[in-house]
């Protein structure tokens, strides 16, 4: 279950150690494609990481079905949710629950239903829980079996026959985040709330108690309607109210929900202790992935401003990489995607190497980077889980200092990653 790539290390007795081997860049370039030139050096292309942790995985937990996200509780176990709608406690030996009972009626599609979970500050005390998913509509239900995510995929593939007008009369779903309170004993789940209907992706809490929301744009290229709530970071109080201090309240023409402008799907969210701000992974469309610090009331530029590019050499958008008045990104990937789907900052004792790095899990690139910080400066990049290669959705660190990851596809499971047995 051990994998590195070719020339980035090798396998002894079932155990990964990194080479200190100095190759010039850390991502292959295909042939017949060409890097976007940056804006400043080090923006990509960073040098291969050394000196990476020796580290051993192992099959945590392989009965789930589309695991898409967990979240790490006080008492060390784990709370997982499944695509089709249940959500789940792994305990710290990996023995997995049976489904909690009280999650909303999900429709899912592919990867798509129950997705994102995370706790709240106090939820030691409240037992509040944060849940992303793709509701039924209103009249219809599900017990959110595998039978009925089957059932689900082939009205999907019928409803996409409709024509735009009939889809817009008879939507598939609602997308929606709610809240929720885990019972004591974790076995159910009451007082659902709906906080607000909108596309997203991940969420995190802020250092004010604030929900912190990443969002799609349903129709990535064209003009931004800075008056929904696609392609931004939004700022909620956990009741859906919106803060008095956002800082788009005001601003003509903009939500007030806005914390940020400018993304297209940041599936990757994470609080770096280091400095004291968020950064986002947010996907580019093709290739032009980019890892951003989030800025109060900035504008990340999608879609006028990318580093993607079709095919090689075509543009993404207007072909802007650089424009007055919008953020840069600190890290992108050209030519080739990341794909991110997840990220975490490592500050565990059980792998002092690589304290302070950055982890990113990857659909299509099928591997986890790490990228070693200096400040905000990408001073390395390491490809690890790359063989045979997996879509992988989530990262996270446990309790325990071990790295946890979601491998989506095509073998779902929860992989764990420790230092190897001293002997």
């Amino acid at each position: 279950m051990n994998r590195n790539k070719l020339g980035r290390g090798v396998i002894i007795a079932g155990v990964f150690t990194a080479l200190s081997i100095n190759f010039g860049y850390a991502q292959q370039v295909y042939e017949g494609n060409s890097a976007v030139a940056p804006a400043f050096p080090g923006q990509t292309r960073a040098p291969l990481a050394d000196k990476s942790a020796r580290f051993v995985v192992s099959d945590f937990v392989t009965e789930l079905h589309r695991p898409w996200s967990m979240a790490h509780m006080p008492d060390g176990n784990m709370i997982v949710t499944e695509v089709p709608g249940r959500l789940r406690i792994i305990s710290t030996d990996g023995s997995v629950s049976n489904p909690i009972e009280g999650v909303p009626a999900v429709r899912p599609f592919g990867s798509r239903g129950l997705n994102d979970i995370i706790l709240d500050p106090d939820f030691e005390n409240n037992r509040m829980i944060y849940i992303s998913y793709h509701a039924m509509p209103d009249g219809m239900e599900s017990d959110n079996s595998d039978d009925a995510y089957k059932k689900s995929m082939a009205e999907m593939a019928e409803w996409n026959k409709l024509s735009r007008e009939e889809k817009t009369a008879n939507p598939f779903g609602v997308w929606r985040i709610s809240s929720a309170r885990l019972s004591p004993d974790g076995k159910s789940i009451d007082r659902v709330k709906t906080l607000i209907n909108t596309v997203a992706s991940r969420m995190a809490f802020d250092s004010h108690g604030k929900l912190l929301i990443t969002t799609q744009r349903k129709s990535p290229m064209g003009q931004q309607d800075l008056t929904a709530t696609g392609g931004m970071i939004l700022r909620l109080n956990t009741d859906g109210s919106v803060p008095d201090d956002n800082p788009f309240i005001g601003v003509e023409g903009v939500n007030p929900m806005a914390y940020v402008i400018g993304l297209r799907n940041s599936n990757s969210f994470s609080f770096n202790k280091s400095t004291g701000e968020f950064w986002a992974a947010d996907q580019g469309g093709n290739a032009g992935d980019e890892v951003n610090i989030i800025k109060a009331g900035k504008d990340y530029g999608w879609p006028e401003v990318s580093y993607g590019r079709m095919g090689g050499t075509k543009p993404v958008g207007t072909g802007l990489t650089v424009k007055e008045g919008t953020e840069q990104p600190i890290y992108f990937w050209s030519p080739v995607s990341m794909a991110p789907s997840d990220m975490t900052f490592y500050d565990g004792d059980l792998f002092p190497q690589w304290k302070g790095n950055l982890f990113l899990t990857g659909l299509s690139s099928m591997h986890m980077s790490r990228l070693v910080l200096s400040g905000d400066h990408v001073i390395g990049e390491e490809r690890l889980l790359g063989e045979p290669g997996h879509r992988l959705r989530h990262v996270s660190q446990g309790a325990d200092g071990a790295l946890y990851v979601i491998q989506d596809m095509p073998m779902q499971k929860i992989l764990k990653l420790t230092p190897p047995p001293e002997s």
